[in-house]
């Protein structure tokens, strides 16, 4: 039993695993002719529905074009609304397993399919990967794959144990009971259509009545959704909503279905005469219940997809910390809000600053590390979306110039004025610093991953100064160094620089071979020092009362 438990929960992650990688390629390879594709194939609420049937029917899998479906909004390839209609379509589209289990006594498995996607796209990423298409194109097979591979891992371990239970001893119970059923072994093996399958070898084998058997299939349209709703988990807004609008529709269909059973197997039952093959009727069943769901919700998917659009919603979180708090009408509190977010800046950029040169800041400006441990201890280039945190810190000074814009308008001391004026310049310096290296993070990255001893060291020798600075700043923030000894150690810097400038430029004479990279290591070098510069002009005005604030938070 622990060994079906872990590897249902091993199938869990590489399940989410799988549909994050997908999400992720898919994005990536979200190219003009893809979304036209995409937006063609669900421009209206039928062709939409169409598409979600198809290619369920073909996949085998509601479980996968609900999943799929989820990646496409969360990418932004289609709307909530076209998203909602293809989930509709999937559940017609998930009765041709019934249809086949019926007629031909086998289900096709196209989860059989998930090492040999994976494979494959291993060879091709491996291979290709100097190719942006075959890379791209990879990356998706390996997403499907893992996905498949994943669900196939939770079916088969928990559907081990599942099919071991005897449904004879629950056939006294009300239909009710055997509604629950179905959603729990579809919620624990992850597939309706296993579910159904089970249900109609349990009704052939006369171990389930019709109405018992057609209460578990409903069932089974209700515990679908929980697949869906794990892989919304993590996602944007609009990949909740699309979940949620599903299990919405399984729902409303599940209950209609349950009301109108009786009235339902009367007709399978006598005016259709189907008593002598009843699996062919719960097929018929599950069919007509899914496709009068789409028929009586279908008119009503914008108004679902407005009502939704108003679940979920993000608060989003203001970039600044203390200006937004304060009203810039009231100059003395406008002042120290702008003053502590002036510092607050800073300290943000310098950790920015130390990131982009692959430093963690915890490492300076926590532990206070020798510096050649420090360079000795961070020698793997570090992952972050530099991007997005440069956008962070430029949302800060957006609304910082617009905190002041309406602080200037008031009535202002002199002096208030005069200490308004610094502190933006100290915010623009400050971003400046974060920009100026912000450009060169690609060649930083570059150079760690150098084979080029003489690179790698001049590219060390680079870090070394910055993080010297760095070292400076935190203590000149902390109320450790004065200012006059600050520009005393800022000279030392100064000749650092040039003694890097030298042996750049050395090397540059000494191998040709290395002549690029040289000379990207000389621009990096210049860019340094103005990003130092920057600082320097940007700490002039800081320090006052400033409490330093440990890596707890981020940047």
């Amino acid at each position: 039993m622990i060994t079906t438990i872990i590897e249902a929960l091993s199938g869990l992650g590489i399940f989410l695993f799988g549909m994050l990688y997908m999400e992720s390629a898919l994005k990536e390879m979200a190219g003009i002719r893809l979304k036209r594709w995409i937006k063609n194939s669900t421009s209206t609420p039928f062709k939409a529905i169409l598409s979600g049937a198809a290619a369920t029917a073909a996949l085998q899998s509601s479980s996968v074009v609900t999943l799929m479906t989820l990646s496409f909004v969360s990418a932004s390839l289609i709307s909530l609304s076209s998203g909602i209609a293809v989930i509709f379509g999937s559940n017609i589209g998930t009765t041709v397993t019934a249809w086949i289990v019926a007629t031909l006594g086998f289900k096709v498995q196209i989860e059989l399919f998930s090492l040999p996607l994976i494979g494959i796209g291993g060879l091709a990423l491996i291979l290709g990967e100097s190719h942006k298409k075959i890379r791209v194109a990879a990356k998706v097979f390996i997403g499907f794959g893992l996905l498949f591979f994943g669900l196939d891992l939770m079916k088969v371990s928990i559907e081990s144990a599942a099919i071991h239970v005897d449904l004879s001893l629950y056939t006294h119970l009300p239909l009710i009971s055997f509604v629950a059923l179905g959603f729990v072994i579809t919620a624990l093996i992850q597939s309706s259509s296993a579910a159904t399958a089970i249900t109609l070898s349990a009704l052939y084998a006369h171990i389930l009545g019709f109405d018992q058997a057609a209460a578990m299939v409903i069932g089974t349209n209700i515990g679908t959704t929980v697949t869906a709703l794990l892989g919304s988990i993590g996602g944007i807004p609009d990949k909740k909503r699309a979940a949620m609008a599903h299990l919405w529709f399984n729902l409303f269909t599940a209950i209609i279905a349950f009301i109108i059973l009786p009235f339902t197997t009367d007709i399978l039952m006598n005016t259709l005469s189907l008593r002598s093959d009843p699996t062919i009727a719960l097929a018929l069943f599950h069919t007509i219940f899914n496709v009068m769901g789409v028929i009586l919700l279908a008119p009503f998917i914008p108004y679902m997809a407005r009502y939704l659009g108003g679940l979920f919603v993000q608060k989003e979180k203001m970039p600044t910390k203390y200006i937004h708090k304060v009203d810039p009408k009231v100059p003395d509190t406008a002042l120290i809000a702008l003053r502590d977010e002036a510092n607050k800046l800073f300290m943000k950029t310098i950790k920015y600053i130390l990131l982009l040169c692959n430093i963690k800041p915890n490492d300076i400006m926590v532990q206070k590390n020798d510096i050649k441990v420090v360079i000795a201890n961070n020698m793997d280039k570090i992952e972050f979306d530099f991007l997005k945190t440069y956008e962070k810190i430029k949302e800060i000074e957006s609304d910082t110039v617009a905190f002041v814009n309406i602080l200037i308008q008031q009535n202002l001391s002199p002096s208030q004025s005069e200490y308004v004026a610094i502190l933006s310049s100290s915010v623009r310096d400050s971003v400046y610093a974060a920009k100026i290296l912000k450009d060169i993070k690609t060649d930083l990255d570059d150079f760690s991953e150098s084979d080029n001893q003489d690179i790698i060291t001049i590219y060390n020798e680079i870090r070394k100064n910055l993080v010297y600075t760095i070292s400076i700043f935190v203590n000149y923030m902390e109320e450790k160094y004065s200012q006059e000894k600050c520009l005393e150690k800022f000279s030392k810097a100064e000749a650092e620089n040039k003694h890097t400038l030298e042996a750049a430029t050395s090397l540059a004479a000494k191998d040709k071979r290395s002549k690029t990279m040289v000379v990207s290591l000389l621009n990096a070098n210049h860019s340094a020092y103005i990003c130092i510069k920057s600082l320097q002009e940007a700490s002039k005005s800081l320090r006052l009362e400033f409490l330093l604030e440990t890596e707890k938070e981020d940047i």
